[in-house]
């Protein structure tokens, strides 16, 4: 039998969701200029360059989620590929998400 203590806080988030990195990678997101696909490529588009795995993880999914986003943007990839996200229960009720994929960089659309 396994006794958990329900005495510890709850943890605090890292970054600030009012973070603009995060209210721009939203607006790329959403605006379409951003790409994320659980695929190894993006249909009708060449991949002409790759940055790397990228990982974000926060208590808050949309942290998360768009801050991926914005490490991405900050290395000037238009893309991501084989995203893929998962979550952690804690005993106490807590959820840690953690996102990743592959920043890359797309030939330009004719």
């Amino acid at each position: 039998m396994a006794i958990f203590s329900s005495g510890k806080a709850k943890p605090v988030e890292e970054e600030p969701k009012n973070d603009p990195r995060l209210g721009l990678a939203k607006d790329h997101y959403m605006a379409g200029r951003f790409k994320i696909v659980t695929l190894d490529s993006v249909p009708t588009r060449e991949v002409l360059g790759t940055f790397g795995l990228i990982v974000c993880r926060s208590y808050n999914f949309d942290n998360a989620f768009y801050g991926l986003i914005a490490q991405a943007l900050e290395v000037n990839a238009d893309a991501i590929l084989g995203y893929r996200e998962t979550v952690a229960f804690h005993p106490e009720g807590d959820k840690y998400y953690s996102c990743y994929g592959t920043a890359v960089r797309l030939k330009p659309m004719k």
